[in-house]
């Protein structure tokens, strides 16, 4: 399938405006991730506070017993997705459901589906967090907070404060009245929280090249390229050295404190890794993408030879 950067119902700019008037807003956003808080903090600072955030990871929603009551709500999913069933399950439930997201795999599956109440929308020229700023405050710009997260999340950095600026966000819980302070933030403090994130950076790189030293070769489905065990705060940069090594992709693994296993797949322009992703029940961009599997497969995985069931 061919997919143009956009694809929705209604531009972008013609979409239902938000109110504060909506009934019971919900978020359910991207969690764990700057570019999907980024992304609830916008209709947060929308709401003024008064709207429920949920941050979730994929495959952590079965169904709809795993999410909070829906019915006669405005329910928001911000730099995430559902399955077709599921969000025609929620959108069944809901006063209005408005989806905004810029991953491949979930515009893919999501093709032609056609909301009861409201729309989904993707744009993978924009974040997560870019979309929905722009959707909830499109007369303002976006503040430098949201300009950098993008500029990580896809990978451009094209700003030379980028780098410094995440290094320093990364070290920040996700609270939302912090990221809002941070967001307000004049260009004198962004010097100063670059300067802060500078030397973080640093050393980060120092040690991402050193994780990366432990690659080893990896075959998954008929498919060469390299893996290491890597934490998830480290798969985006090590996954950028490994698939420049491999000239294919990268395969970055942690065990969770569930007991899964938590893989990142990243690659270079001209090859797309979401594939690979996706015959694992994940999904994600084509140069970055990931999946959850269970333990009982880690074996397989580290035999250096993996395939998809």
């Amino acid at each position: 399938m061919t997919l143009s950067p956009r694809s929705t119902l209604l531009p972008l700019s013609l979409l239902a405006p938000p109110s504060v008037d909506d009934p019971q807003p919900l978020v359910l956003y991207h969690g764990r991730c700057a570019d999907g808080f980024g992304a609830a903090l916008a209709a947060w600072r929308f709401y003024g506070g008064a709207v429920e955030c949920i941050g979730l990871s994929h495959g952590q929603v079965s169904g709809l017993q795993d999410l909070p009551p829906l019915t006669g709500r405005q329910v928001y999913v911000l730099d995430f997705a559902f399955a077709p069933d599921l969000l025609a399950q929620i959108d069944a439930q809901a006063a209005r459901l408005l989806l905004l997201d810029h991953h491949k795999s979930a515009a893919a599956q999501l093709a032609g589906f056609e909301c009861r109440c409201g729309a989904v929308h993707f744009d993978m020229d924009k974040s997560g967090a870019r979309l929905a700023w722009d959707y909830f405050f499109p007369d303002v710009p976006p503040p430098d907070l949201v300009r950098f997260v993008e500029d990580r999340d896809l990978w451009r950095w094209q700003h030379p404060e980028t780098a410094g600026f995440v290094a320093a966000l990364d070290m920040e819980p996700f609270d939302f009245d912090r990221w809002s302070a941070i967001a307000d933030f004049d260009a004198t403090q962004v010097q100063a929280f670059v300067a802060r994130g500078q030397a973080m950076d640093e050393k980060f790189r120092h040690l991402a090249q050193d994780v990366a030293r432990g690659a080893r070769p990896l075959v998954f489905n008929g498919e060469a390229g390299l893996m290491v065990n890597a934490p998830g705060a480290f798969h985006s940069l090590v996954g950028e050295l490994l698939s420049r090594e491999s000239g294919s992709f990268a395969l970055m693994w942690a065990v969770g404190s569930e007991g899964q296993v938590k893989v990142g797949l990243r690659s270079q322009r001209g090859y797309d890794c979401s594939p690979l992703a996706v015959s694992m029940g994940g999904g994600g961009h084509a140069q970055a993408c990931g999946f959850r599997m269970d333990a009982a497969r880690l074996p397989e995985l580290l035999s250096g030879s993996f395939q998809a069931c």
